[in-house]
This record gives structure tokens, C-alpha cells and sequence, in this order.
């Protein structure tokens, strides 16, 4: 079947997609700004949304604009910043119920689209910048995220072999930015940067729900004619993936007071996210380690068999082509461990692939897609995804994908692993890793 999704183009370089499914009843309305990762713009860029969700001119504060969402039967606005390869994003969205339930047939996912456009377009400004109260109450919050990683010590421990490894790169600049940097952003820089950020960016609009998209498009089509818009064609460049390194291994251990060590290790395949190899290394990647996948071969090798760990997972970046295997560990165990994985690897790359090892993990990534029209959330983080690769596939052809492949494109695909990075957070009083 072709892909569900429906895309035109409004402005230059501005695109609304929309789903259409009769089994949801609400209406999920997005604005997507997508940026590439810079470390001088990247911690700006993520105090912005969270100041533009306060109100915008004609709706002064967050209660009058509550108020108004309220009316339209309790629609939700978010706002976030998103990372993905080598691209920051900033995302606004309202979830509305259909119109279909509206008790006296008002447009409400029309009205949902004006809310955003006004958020997007007109924002607060006092003294040629953003309300500075509602900066430094952002700054204040920001500073609060940045700090907050550090608590979460597997999320800390994949995000500093990130670090590490794509440190020269897009992609290592971290989601949210810098901390020391925070301090710096003035209420006009802010503003400065959101304009130019709303002339250059990539600019992707959602339609996901059961009702009609078209009245929320001509609510964007007639907002962004008055949008001066600088971002050369209508396509933007994808994520590098990462390069293969040749080389010794780069090592990275960092002390903490925790009572659990974290062994991460990054491997990379240099397969950019549009090649045709790309499901077979999702497969290889679910076959080695995926995440929830009992049968996979570092949970029943590392957990089971041997007891090196208390976890042990392989996730696959599809934007930078990365393999990143993250397990926790006693420190006494931290080099076994990171032994056992590449004997794991090397199992893989030599063919030895169970028919319990296949079927779970072909099992589990078919059921990851089918369960993707579960919330509208879900099915415009898929969409979104499409995009960003170069794709324009649906749930079920990325699924017929998996159920056509080999063994061996499994086994090539594992092939194409080069051992990059490791790195490992211990305790204060332990020895380094060697």
C-alpha cells in the first residue's frame, strides 16, 4: 500500500503533511522547526520554545492562553526540542479533539491552527525582545534540564559516548546546548535568533487525526504568505552519517559516586539513513542487542548466561548510522563485559544466528510498527522520521521490508561494524578501566 501521508508544499521551504485515520478522535496540529546542530545557536535555540509557549501578541500571559485552549474542549499545547542526527528541532503542538465532537459544529482544529500560527508568528516582544521575565524564567528552567541529565545515569552515560565519539561533529553538540552558555542569552539575542531561525529553517506542519486536514492548511497557507523566507530550495541537507575511523580504539572513563558502572560502547557502519542496507542493520542491530528483546544475544549471553550485567542493549541510530551498546555493570566486570560483547559481534559476523534469535527479533520490530497508529504522537514521529531520511514509506512497507530479508544481508550488515569508542562511568574509588 502507499504511504498514508499527504504532503504539499505551502511557502518556500514549508511542507504540510497530514494522516487521515477514522480510529483516532482527536486532531494532532504541528509546527516544526528544523535547524542544523550548532554548538554557538544550539542552547538559544532550545530556551525559545518554551519562552514562545508563555503567549503571543493579542494573548499576554499563559492563563489568557490556557483559557483559550480550555475552550476548545481542553486542547493540549506542547512545545519541545528535539535532536535527531545532525539536526536540532523545534516543535510546537496542539491536540484538539475532532470536530466531529464539537457540540455545536464549531471549527475547532481550525481555531488549534490559528493558536499555533499566532504562537509561531506573532510572539511577545517588549524593547525590540522577547518579555524578559519570561526569559529569565526559561533560562532558570533550561539550566534546570541541562543540570537534570546527570541524574539519569544511563541516559548521561549514552549521551557522553555521543560526546565522545561525534565530538566534531553536528551531532555531538548536546539536545539542549550548554550550560555555561545560558547565562549569555539576552531577551533580543533570543528574538534575533528566533527570526532568523523562522526565515531559514526547514519548516515541517502535521496534520494527524481523523478529520479534515484542508481547513487547518489554509489556516498556514494564508499565515506563512507573510513570512520572508531565506532557506534556498525547498530541501534541506540530511545527516552524515558517522565516518569510519581507523585507529585504535578511543577509551573514556569518568568517575562518579554510583554504585553501578555504565559501559557504553559505539560502533560505527558509515551507511547513510536512505541506503537499501538499512533494514538489515536494524534487523542485525534487534538480532545483537535490541532493546526489550530477550532473546536477543547480549541478554541471553551478558544477563543470562554469564551474569556480567544487570542490563544489556544495542540501539541503532538510523541518522549517523551508529550501533550503540550500553550495559550495566560491576566495575570488576566492565572489561569481561566489553569482551563478551564483541564476542557477541563476532558471532553475528560469522553467520551464527539462531532461528529463536531471528524470529524474536523480527517479531518484536513488526510489532514496534504496527503499534506506531496506537496514538497521533507516534504516527507524526514516523512521518517525521520519513522525512528526515529522504523516505516516503508507510508503517506496513517498512515492515515488508523485514520479512524479505536474508541471513546473510543480516550477517553483511553486521559486517559493516567498526569498533569506534567505549566509554565508562564508575565509581569514584575504582580502578580505570583498562
Amino acid at each position: 500500500m502507499d504511504s498514508p501521508r499527504k504532503m504539499r508544499g505551502i511557502s518556500k521551504g514549508v511542507s504540510f503533511s497530514s494522516v487521515q485515520d477514522p480510529r483516532f478522535k482527536t486532531n494532532r496540529i504541528s509546527v516544526n522547526l528544523i535547524t542544523s546542530l550548532n554548538k554557538e545557536t544550539a542552547t538559544i535555540n532550545a530556551l525559545i520554545p518554551q519562552v514562545l509557549r508563555k503567549g503571543f501578541r493579542g494573548c499576554e500571559d499563559f492563563t489568557e492562553l490556557n483559557q483559550r485552549l480550555q475552550a476548545l474542549y481542553g486542547a493540549y499545547l506542547d512545545a519541545d526540542v528535539q535532536k535527531r542526527g545532525d539536526h536540532q528541532i523545534l516543535s510546537f503542538s496542539i491536540t484538539v479533539i475532532s470536530d466531529r465532537f464539537a457540540l455545536h459544529g464549531e471549527p475547532i482544529s481550525a481555531q488549534a491552527a490559528e493558536i499555533l500560527c499566532d504562537l509561531t508568528l506573532h510572539p511577545l516582544e517588549e524593547e525590540g525582545g522577547f518579555r524578559p521575565q519570561y526569559v529569565e524564567l526559561e533560562k532558570t528552567a533550561l539550566i534546570d534540564t541541562i543540570e537534570a541529565e546527570i541524574n539519569d545515569k544511563h541516559s548521561y552515560s549514552v549521551n557522553s559516548l555521543i560526546r565522545e565519539m561525534c565530538g566534531g561533529e553536528p551531532y555531538g553538540v548536546p539536545r539542549y546546548g550548554f550550560r555555561d552558555r545560558v547565562g549569555e542569552i539576552t531577551p533580543s539575542a533570543a528574538l534575533a535568533q528566533y527570526r532568523e531561525l523562522l526565515r531559514t529553517a526547514r519548516i515541517e506542519l502535521f496534520f494527524v487525526g481523523s478529520g479534515d486536514p484542508e481547513p487547518v492548511c489554509q489556516v498556514f497557507e494564508e499565515a506563512f504568505q507573510s513570512v520572508e523566507r531565506d532557506c534556498g530550495d525547498s530541501t534541506f541537507s540530511r545527516s552524515h552519517p558517522h565516518p569510519l575511523r581507523e585507529g585504535e580504539i578511543r577509551r573514556k572513563t569518568e568517575r562518579m559516586a554510583v554504585t553501578q558502572s555504565k559501559l557504553v560502547l559505539g560502533f560505527s557502519t558509515g551507511i547513510p539513513a536512505d541506503a537499501e542496507n538499512v533494514p538489515a542493520v536494524r534487523m542485525m542491530s534487534a538480532v545483537f542487542g535490541g532493546g526489550g528483546i530477550p532473546a536477543s544475544k547480549l541478554f541471553l549471553n551478558l544477563r543470562e548466561r554469564l551474569s556480567l550485567c544487570y542490563y544489556c542493549s544495542a540501539r541503532y541510530d538510523i541518522y549517523k548510522g551508529l550501533v550503540i551498546v550500553s550495559c550495566g555493570v560491576e566495575h570488576q566486570n566492565a572489561k569481561r563485559a566489553e569482551e563478551e560483547i564483541l564476542v557477541q559481534l563476532r558471532e553475528l559476523q560469522e553467520g551464527n544466528i539462531s532461528d529463536r534469535e531471528h524470529q524474536s527479533a523480527l517479531l518484536s520490530l513488526k510489532n514496534a510498527y504496527a503499534t506506531i497508529y496506537e496514538n497521533d504522537a507516534s504516527v507524526e514521529n514516523f512521518y517525521l522520521g520519513q522525512l528526515l531520511t529522504g523516505q516516503d514509506l508507510s508503517p506496513e512497507q517498512e515492515r515488508k521490508k523485514l520479512d524479505a530479508l536474508t541471513r546473510e544481508e543480516l550477517v553483511q550488515a553486521a559486517r559493516t561494524l567498526r569498533y569506534d569508542t567505549v566509554y565508562l562511568l564508575t565509581g569514584k574509588e575504582e580502578e580505570a578501566h583498562e
